[in-house]
């Protein structure tokens, strides 16, 4: 059985997103000048419910695409990367950017295939 590739893309942003996001909340970044900078209550609180969103979201594109319906993948897609941009500052750069770039690939796949065969 073949996998498309942006189910597999969309797999891909999910697990980055999750994994960076967690990582970073449970390992503080740090200022300029080297001291260490804790997020407080709330920041965590809501950097997990944008991480749920984006992640329910992402499950929504991957759904809506494989019902062949590519318009509420792109909506639904675009939400998505709306949410994730919430969070990004919030993880390291170097997690962010990884992410980022698996977002513009799916963003990519998305535009440039029509509806999913079925």
């Amino acid at each position: 059985m073949r996998i498309d590739k942006t189910r597999l893309y969309t797999i891909a942003v999910v697990a980055m997103v999750a994994g960076g996001s967690l990582l970073s909340i449970a390992y503080p970044g740090w200022n300029a000048t080297g001291e260490a900078v804790a997020a407080s209550a709330q920041e965590k609180t809501q950097a997990r419910q944008s991480l749920n969103e984006v992640m329910t979201l992402l499950r929504a594109v991957d759904t809506a695409y494989a019902s062949g319906n590519s318009t509420e993948a792109q909506t639904k897609f675009d939400q998505a990367r709306s949410s994730w941009n919430k969070i990004s500052p919030l993880i390291s750069a170097r997690e962010a950017r990884e992410a980022q770039l698996l977002f513009d690939s799916l963003g990519n796949q998305l535009k440039s295939s029509g509806p999913p065969p079925r």
